[in-house]
Parts: C-alpha cells; sequence; structure tokens
C-alpha cells in the first residue's frame, strides 16, 4: 500500500510536470528574493515608489503561482500517481499561499508608510542591520523549505532528515532569537518614546512570523510524511 507524500517513482512524474514544480518553487524563492528587498529599502528609507515596485512584483509572483496551482489541479487525473501527488502537495501550497500573502501585506505596508514622514515611524540606525540579520535568518527558512522539496530530490520518497543541521526550523530558531534581542533592545532604549517602540516592536515580530509560517508548513510536510510511512509499516506486517 502506498501513500499520497513517498513511494512515488521518478518514472510516474512527467518531465514537463518535474520542470513546472520546479519553475513553481523557482517563484517562491523570487517572491522571497522581493520580500528581502523591500525590508531593506524600507530600513534604508528609500522613495516610496520603491516599496510600491516591489509590492507589484510580489503581487505578479501571487498570480503566477495560483496560474500555476490551477494547471497542476486540473492537469492530474485523480486516480493518478500524478493526481495523488498534487492531493498531497495542496495543504503545503495553500500554506505558502498564505506565507506569501502575508510578506505582500507588508510590503504594501512599508510602501503606505514610505508615502508618510510621520516622526513615530522610523527604525533607528543602531537597529538597521539588526533587522537585516533577522531579515536574513527569516528568508533562509523559506529557501531552505523550497529547496528541501525539489522534485530533483524526490521529496515525498526521502522527506529531509530532520537532524539537517541547517533545517527549516534551525533559521526559524535563529529569528527567534534574534527578534527576542531586538525587542530587548527596543523597550530598554529610553531615548525612545513609546509611540515609536510599539510600532518597532511589531514590524519586528511581523517579520520573524514569516520564519514560523514557514517551519509551520515544513512540520506538516514532516508530518505527512511519518504518517505515510507508518501505514506502509502497518500495511506490511499483514
Amino acid at each position: 500500500m502506498e501513500t499520497q507524500v513517498q513511494a512515488m517513482p521518478r518514472s510516474v512524474i512527467s518531465r514537463s510536470i518535474e520542470s513546472d514544480l520546479d519553475s513553481y518553487l523557482d517563484a517562491i524563492v523570487n517572491a522571497t528574493a522581493t520580500f528581502r528587498e523591500a525590508v531593506d529599502a524600507y530600513l534604508q528609507s528609500e522613495p516610496e515608489g520603491t516599496c510600491w515596485r516591489q509590492a507589484g512584483k510580489l503581487s505578479e509572483c501571487l498570480r503566477l503561482l495560483d496560474d500555476m496551482q490551477q494547471k497542476f489541479e486540473t492537469g492530474a487525473h485523480p486516480q493518478s500517481a500524478l493526481g495523488n501527488l498534487v492531493c498531497a502537495m495542496s495543504d503545503p501550497l495553500n500554506g505558502v499561499g498564505r506565507l506569501l500573502k502575508d510578506m505582500k501585506r507588508q510590503i504594501t505596508g512599508f510602501a503606505i508608510e514610505s508615502g508618510f514622514s510621520s516622526p513615530h515611524r522610523y527604525v533607528p540606525a543602531y537597529l538597521v542591520a539588526d533587522v537585516q540579520e533577522l531579515a536574513d535568518e527569516v528568508c533562509a527558512a523559506v529557501d531552505v523549505l523550497v529547496e528541501s522539496y525539489r522534485p530533483s530530490l524526490l521529496w515525498w520518497d526521502q522527506p529531509s532528515s530532520e537532524k539537517a543541521e541547517r533545517g527549516v526550523s534551525w533559521y526559524e530558531n535563529q529569528a527567534d532569537r534574534l527578534s527576542m534581542q531586538i525587542l530587548k533592545k527596543i523597550f530598554a532604549d529610553d531615548s525612545l518614546d513609546l509611540e515609536v517602540k510599539l510600532p518597532l516592536a511589531q514590524l519586528v515580530e511581523e517579520i520573524d512570523r514569516v520564519a514560523d509560517q514557514a517551519e509551520g508548513i515544513d512540520q506538516g510536510l514532516r508530518a505527512r510524511c511519518r504518517a505515510g510511512l507508518a501505514t506502509v509499516g502497518a500495511g506490511e506486517t499483514h
């Protein structure tokens, strides 16, 4: 008895579909890079138009991903091996969609805030490098999630090891550690008014949440693989 998430022979998946899956994951990587660029633009107080352009780029990525997901879902016969794979990927793909929409919401917020000169909306110079490092770890968590499940790695047959030194959870833990350090700096700075501290804390927490979402998707996939392996083991004992 085979499961939806694993034991999919490579020959079953056409090269065309494998290429489409790689293209889908490439689009996620591009969206993550756009998010990283938008964080930098916001921190460096670049012109308002910069963040709006990046918000537009991410919107285009989302449209492309929606079209590709629909192609997967409508192009695979439900009872085929490919159909089983697409079904198994449905929840994680939806999770990635929510993650990218959260990125887009944040970038749009950067763009809107860039259009105002409120003294309560700025990042002190001494925090810029810390927030950039946080964004690096958050985006690394998403990138590792994507690379772990490339079709070329046969993730549905050989899920990446949970003991991997720098898996999604490793980067998520790094992001949590950095966000806590930044928050402590913010609230320990007596030179900042509360009206400045609260938006800064919200910025840090929202960036960090992207890594939390990536870890949630990764854990869900691992749970599916463990359940599938347990089912196969039970089937082989009969």
